[in-house]
C-alpha cells in the first residue's frame, strides 16, 4: 500500500516536470512519437513507439540524487511559501525525511543556485529605496562586506539585493548603472551622508526619506533587518561564496509574493534549466567565513 501511494505521488510529479519541461509536448528524441508510458518509481519515459527510455530528470538538477520527486516538490513548496522567505537546511531536515542534514543542504544549495542562475536582473526605475546593511567590518572599514538593498516602491515594487565587498565611490559606479533606469529617483536616509555622495559622484537623481515621507523611516529598513535576523538566527557562519545565492533567494520569494504557485512553477523550471555544469563549477570556488552580524547599522 505504502508503494503504490509512493508510485501515485511519483507520478503526479513526473507529470508535472513533463509539463514544465516540454510545455509544448513531449516528442521521442529517437522518432518524434508524442505518444509515451511513464515509470514513475524509474522516473522515466518510454515511448511507445520505437520503446526509446528518456529520463525528464537528465540534464537536470533533480539528476543524479537519490531524493525522490515527491521529496523535492515537498522542499520547493516550503521554499515558495515560507512565511519566512528564507528557509535554512535545518528547517527542511526536521520536517522533511532526508535522512541526514548534509542531504538537505545540498538540495537547498541547488535551489539556490537555480534561482541565481536564472532570475531576471530588471532595472529598477521610478522611486526606488536605497540602503547599506554592512555584515562584516564596520563603515569605513577597507575589508567589509554589505549588502546594497534596492526597493522599488512603486509599480511593480521588485526588492533588489547585492552582496559587495568594500563599497565605496570607486567600485559601486557599476552597480548603479546596472541595476538602475536613468530616470530613477533613489530614496535615501538623509542622515547616511557618505550615501549621498555615492549617488551624487554617479549624477543619479536623490530624494531624502524625509521629503517622501516625513521620516527617515523606509520599508527597505525593515527588510534589511530580517535579512540580517535571518542570517544570524540561521547560520553561526556563512561563506561570501554563498551569501549571495541566500540573498536572491529572499528576493525571488519577496518578488513573487503575490503568486507562490507561480514560484513553485519557475524555481522547477529554473531547476530544469540551471547547466549542470555550472553548478560543479560553483562548488570549486574558494570561500571565506563570515562572522554574522558584527556591522555596526
Amino acid at each position: 500500500m505504502s508503494l503504490e501511494l509512493d508510485s501515485g505521488k511519483e507520478e503526479k510529479c513526473l507529470d508535472k516536470l513533463i509539463s514544465i519541461r516540454w510545455p509544448e509536448g513531449y516528442s521521442c528524441p529517437e522518432c518524434g512519437n508524442k505518444n509515451y508510458w511513464t515509470k514513475a518509481l524509474r522516473r522515466l519515459l518510454i515511448c511507445k513507439n520505437c520503446r526509446k527510455e528518456v529520463s525528464p530528470l537528465s540534464d537536470t538538477l533533480f539528476s543524479r540524487s537519490h531524493i525522490s520527486l515527491s521529496i523535492w516538490f515537498e522542499i520547493i513548496k516550503m521554499l515558495t511559501n515560507s512565511p519566512e522567505r528564507v528557509v535554512t537546511a535545518t528547517a527542511i531536515f526536521k520536517e522533511v525525511d532526508l535522512g541526514s542534514y548534509r542531504t538537505a543542504w545540498e538540495a537547498l544549495r541547488k535551489l539556490r543556485f537555480a534561482i541565481s542562475w536564472n532570475e531576471p536582473r530588471r532595472k529598477l526605475g521610478g522611486n526606488v529605496e536605497f540602503d547599506e546593511l554592512v555584515i562584516s567590518g564596520k563603515v569605513g572599514d577597507y575589508s567589509k562586506i554589505s549588502i546594497l538593498g534596492a526597493l522599488e516602491v512603486g509599480g511593480m515594487k521588485r526588492l533588489s539585493l547585492q552582496m559587495m565587498k568594500n563599497p565605496d565611490e570607486m567600485n559601486i559606479k557599476d552597480y548603479f548603472k546596472t541595476n538602475f533606469s536613468s530616470k530613477t529617483n533613489i530614496i535615501i536616509d538623509s542622515e547616511k551622508l557618505y550615501i549621498r555622495n555615492w549617488l551624487a559622484l554617479n549624477r543619479m537623481k536623490q530624494s531624502s526619506s524625509k521629503q517622501m515621507y516625513g521620516s527617515n523611516f523606509m520599508n527597505l529598513h525593515i527588510i534589511l533587518q530580517d535579512i540580517k535576523f535571518g542570517l544570524r538566527n540561521g547560520h553561526h557562519g556563512i561563506s561570501d561564496k554563498f551569501l549571495q545565492e541566500n540573498l536572491d533567494e529572499y528576493a525571488f520569494i519577496f518578488n513573487n509574493n503575490d503568486d507562490r504557485g507561480k514560484a513553485f512553477d519557475l524555481l522547477i523550471e529554473y531547476m530544469v534549466k540551471t547547466p549542470v555544469s555550472e553548478y560543479k563549477l560553483s562548488g570549486k570556488k574558494s570561500r571565506s567565513i563570515l562572522s554574522i552580524i558584527r556591522g555596526n547599522n
